[in-house]
């Protein structure tokens, strides 16, 4: 089983493929073994892909406390320590995104290129989602993981997706269940969602970076990441069609392409863009 072994909470992981580095960063409740497999296998043909387990999530350490964006960013940086990583690139999907945010801002020498899919700045300035949405990410002391996951269901994937995929959406509860994330972690991690804002921040970003969602994100809505787009130098905006909050799971494959192009672009021409580009957007 491979755990770190130098960081401050000991981080389940695991590292597949070859070429450059691409760290990714779950969203609320998820572990690393939440990840599409089709997306991972898809990636690491171009990539060295390492996920891992959030604090309090997966076959990782679960402390009673330090589940705030900035820890969890510190876990980071300690996972890639741990692992002989000077620099990398990287993802961070929901959650996984407030802390790519967090680390690009406070280790940004660690960074090469970054991934915001389905994320927000947090603060007075992100878009919310309506509260009937939100109540069903809200876990209560008397649901079971499974009964919190499907509550989710229809605010995580399109209604299209949810309705055409009922065995794939099944199986992948399964993999989520095999090592759910407890009721505490759940909370603290919202509590640290809460209070995360990292808006005026956001210019200080040096990374040549990627802001991805789903137009049918009802979740996190596609204007918080107009808002990413528009306050990040050096960022190029990813609008994917009648995709929901959990776009990565709809078209693991297609994004897997997106961000494999992203990433594996020559050196020289992320020079290029440092130079003469400014933030815009695409999309699909």
């Amino acid at each position: 089983m491979p755990l770190s072994t130098s960081t401050e909470v000991s981080l389940y992981y695991d590292v597949v493929g070859e070429g450059p580095a691409v760290c990714l960063i779950s969203g609320y409740r998820l572990s690393g073994a939440a990840w599409p497999r089709s997306f991972i296998a898809r990636l690491s043909a171009r990539c060295t892909v390492i996920s891992f387990d959030n604090r309090g999530t997966g076959r990782s350490e679960k402390p009673d406390a330090g589940y705030e964006i900035g820890n969890m960013a510190k876990d980071v940086i300690e996972l890639l320590d741990d692992l002989g990583l000077p620099r990398v690139h990287l993802l961070g999907f929901s959650m996984g995104g407030a802390i790519a945010q967090e680390v690009a801002i406070r280790y940004a020498d660690r960074i090469d290129r970054l991934i915001l899919f389905g994320t927000f700045c947090g603060g007075i300035w992100a878009e919310p989602a309506s509260l009937s949405v939100f109540r069903r990410l809200l876990v209560t002391e008397n649901q079971s993981p499974e009964e919190a996951a499907r509550q989710a269901w229809p605010v995580t994937y399109s209604p299209e997706y949810l309705a055409a995929n009922a065995e794939a959406v099944e199986q992948q509860l399964r993999r989520e269940l095999e090592h759910p994330t407890p009721i505490f972690v759940a909370q603290r991690q919202m509590e640290a969602l809460r209070k995360f804002d990292r808006y005026r921040d956001l210019p200080r970003i040096g990374a040549t970076t990627l802001v991805a969602t789903g137009t049918h994100d009802v979740l996190v809505k596609p204007r918080n990441s107009r808002i990413l787009a528009s306050r990040i130098p050096y960022a190029r905006l990813e609008l994917l069609a009648d995709l929901g909050h959990r776009a990565i799971w709809e078209a693991p494959e297609e994004i897997a392409d997106l961000i494999g192009d992203f990433l594996t672009r020559l050196t020289g021409e992320s020079q290029m863009e440092r130079a003469t580009d400014r933030p815009g957007k695409s999309t699909r």
